[in-house]
């Protein structure tokens, strides 16, 4: 029960990796409230947690709207962790042909949400004695993906705003850290349309899950990493570690083309 006694915050937890993030918090005895705009999925959710002894409270929420996430924070008495997960890639689109609503709506929900979430929680996070923000980034931060600038800038964006917060929020005893997830799958799906090659990219030699993503942050967010902050977790099973050379066969590098670069199939799972 490392959570115990602690009050907790997720942003898109209805559903993908928020769920698993609020499903571990509720595990390990944290009192989580999460946020997110789909009210079915959000309700069914806490449903099912509080019947397996979870204290789960759902609030329906559009982070990117300032007006909404100042009343989300006003109805917290306490807070002592605030994770940011809320994501969306968009779908892919050139650079010469993405309008510049989707660009603005990508940064909006990927970026602007962290920085209204952090800015009316801080007050309240600064009331705890291991007060901790987590946010949520993604390896395409690190390695680009043909057609998803908007997503990859936002991603960065995250990381770049993790360490100005770590060292902002320092004097004020809040750690302030990010985890970032390659390519995740649900718990209860298979993935029959993910090839061979899309498994070499992982040298652990399978995907990760909304758990494994949940196990990095509850680390990050738990008293365990009291002397850590302003760091990036990557949970990929190794995929930025290797070089793409070494998953590429012989006999599909020979079928390329310039341009047709594509490791993993656009509906193999959920982007991290």
């Amino acid at each position: 029960m490392r959570l115990e006694g602690k009050t907790a915050l997720i942003t898109g937890g209805a559903k993908g990796i928020g769920k698993g993030i609020v499903a571990r918090f509720a595990e390990e005895g944290a009192q989580v409230i999460f946020a997110d705009m789909d009210q079915t999925e959000g309700m069914e959710t806490a449903r099912r947690l509080r019947q397996q002894g979870g204290s789960v409270e759902f609030k329906q929420a559009d982070v990117c709207s300032e007006e909404q996430v100042k009343a989300l924070v006003s109805t917290l008495p306490k807070l002592d962790i605030l994770v940011n997960n809320v994501g969306w890639t968009g779908g892919k689109a050139a650079i010469d042909q993405m309008d510049f609503d989707h660009w603005r709506r990508v940064l909006d929900i990927n970026l602007s949400s962290v920085f209204l979430m952090c800015k009316y929680a801080v007050p309240l996070l600064k009331q705890s004695r291991t007060a901790s923000i987590v946010n949520i980034a993604s390896v395409n931060a690190y390695t680009m993906v043909p057609a998803l600038s908007a997503y990859s800038a936002s991603k960065g964006g995250v990381l770049a705003m993790t360490k100005q917060l770590a060292v902002e929020c320092a004097p004020i005893g809040i750690r302030v850290n990010s985890v970032s997830p390659s390519l995740t799958f649900r718990e209860n799906t298979s993935s029959p349309a993910a090839s061979d090659i899309s498994l070499d990219c992982y040298p652990l030699g399978r995907f990760g899950t909304a758990k494994d993503i949940a196990n990095a942050v509850l680390f990050m967010a738990s008293d365990e990493a009291g002397f850590i902050t302003g760091q990036d977790l990557l949970v990929d099973g190794g995929m930025t570690a290797q070089s793409v050379s070494a998953v590429i066969r012989d006999d599909l590098r020979a079928g390329w083309k310039p341009g047709t670069y594509r490791l993993l199939p656009d509906h193999a799972g959920d982007k991290g």
